[in-house]
């Protein structure tokens, strides 16, 4: 019994470090959309360098779950727990790491060829992905079924408007291809952040019931 309730509190305290990291990771998201409609690229740089934290925080929560898995030998809810924390966490890593592309794309980029809808268009992108992300990380934290659900339909906003790229610079051919490159480019990766949100919800789905795929 006290085995078991020293496995529980080890769990807990790895759960505690996935919250923090997605914590970093949100405010990743928003600090990536605040320095494109800003066009800052010192705070690019920045994200660039602070990349290390989430990808430590990474490393950590995978370690420890290993060694929980390899010395405690969970087994049924507790086992499908440790996996989807360590799934949520390369999830995480992969939406830092998409901000990152966003602000690597941003080096080339020439700041009097961004038109005000493609930056209006890039904020909304970015406000959205922050809301995906808190909802996957807070559907996770409250073991929210519904919520978790409701992320796929989330998404599609996000998807409304990276489409829209293809038909803007398809349709009037004002930007440079150089610059439509880089802004379709930008666009995907903050439509691949929502993306890793939908999946985080079908583990939380997994985590719940037993049911879907990892």
């Amino acid at each position: 019994m006290e085995l078991r309730r020293g496995f529980h509190e080890q769990v807990d305290e790895l759960n505690a470090e996935l919250l923090r990291m997605g914590s970093v990771v949100v405010e990743t998201i928003e600090r990536t959309r605040q320095a494109f409609v800003r066009f800052d690229k010192d705070l690019c740089r920045q994200i660039v360098e602070d990349d290390d934290i989430v990808d430590d925080y990474r490393k950590r929560v995978e370690e420890t779950g290993f060694e929980l898995i390899a010395r405690q030998a969970p087994v049924a809810v507790d086992l499908r727990k440790l996996i989807v924390i360590m799934r949520l966490a390369q999830h995480l890593e992969r939406m830092a790491d998409l901000c990152v592309n966003v602000c690597k794309s941003m080096e080339s980029l020439d700041e009097q060829r961004i038109s005000d809808w493609i930056r209006e268009s890039i904020n909304d992108m970015g406000v959205k992905a922050v809301q995906l992300a808190e909802q996957a990380i807070t559907c996770y934290r409250t073991a929210d079924l519904a919520m978790a659900d409701d992320l796929e339909d989330q998404d599609d906003a996000i998807d409304r408007v990276n489409r829209r790229f293809f038909r803007e610079f398809k349709s009037t051919g004002e930007e440079d291809i150089e610059t439509a490159i880089r802004i379709v480019m930008i666009s995907r990766f903050f439509e691949r952040i929502g993306d890793n949100a939908v999946d985080v919800g079908e583990h939380v789905r997994f985590m719940l019931t037993g049911s879907g795929t990892l």
